[in-house]
């Protein structure tokens, strides 16, 4: 999309790597079940992989592109990691990758009834917004940066706001994905209910 050559045509080793994963894979004698106690912590090693992909490689793809139409362009950078990020769950739903039947074309999760309320969906731009806007990616971010910054009173016009370094603001956007997919974790397994205080039932009596 950006005239970048993928990765599999330059090396090999994302290739053997994801080969050799899923022969790792294969070999399992048993798939373990989702539980609450494996989800938890792959949220947060989730959250911080996702960090890396949307701060460490796809906002270089666009920064530094040829074009400075492309390069300079914010929508760009939010298109880029919405379809980065989002193209393998589109096309696994796409064809029912993931059923026990033979690959059927369907409408993916996504694209159904309140499918953009899908955390995986907008997390990709969010993240990459945040991180563009701290550390001044592009120079829509570093005007508007400086703009929430002295609308909240923090500095003057004389004075510019800094950017924040690369690897502060990459946690930033690992510890917001991590406390993302935390919570939908314990959403979806109904851990909240565990610190809820079930009330007693009072049983009214009739007077008569």
């Amino acid at each position: 999309m950006l005239g970048i050559p993928p990765s599999y045509m330059i090396s090999g080793v994302v290739v053997g790597l994801f080969g050799t994963i899923q022969a790792v894979i294969e070999a399992l004698p048993v798939v373990p079940d989702i539980t609450a106690e494996l989800e938890l912590p792959l949220s947060v090693l989730d959250g911080f992989s996702r960090a890396f992909l949307l701060c460490n490689l796809i906002p270089p793809a666009v920064t530094t592109h040829a074009s400075p139409a492309i390069s300079n362009s914010p929508w760009c950078l939010l298109i880029t990691s919405l379809l980065m990020a989002n193209s393998g769950f589109f096309f696994v739903n796409m064809f029912s990758m993931l059923a026990s039947t033979p690959f059927t074309l369907t409408t993916p999760a996504e694209l159904q009834a309140n499918g953009w309320t899908t955390a995986d969906l907008w997390c990709a731009p969010v993240a990459t917004a945040l991180y563009a806007l701290l550390t001044h990616a592009q120079p829509f971010w570093a005007d508007a940066h400086g703009l929430i910054v002295a609308f909240l009173g923090g500095t003057t016009s004389a004075k510019p706001v800094e950017a924040v370094d690369t690897e502060t603001a990459r946690a930033v956007c690992a510890l917001l994905l991590s406390g993302l997919f935390l919570g939908r974790t314990v959403k979806n397994f109904g851990l909240w209910k565990l610190f809820v205080k079930v009330q007693p039932k009072i049983e009214k009596t009739k007077v008569q």
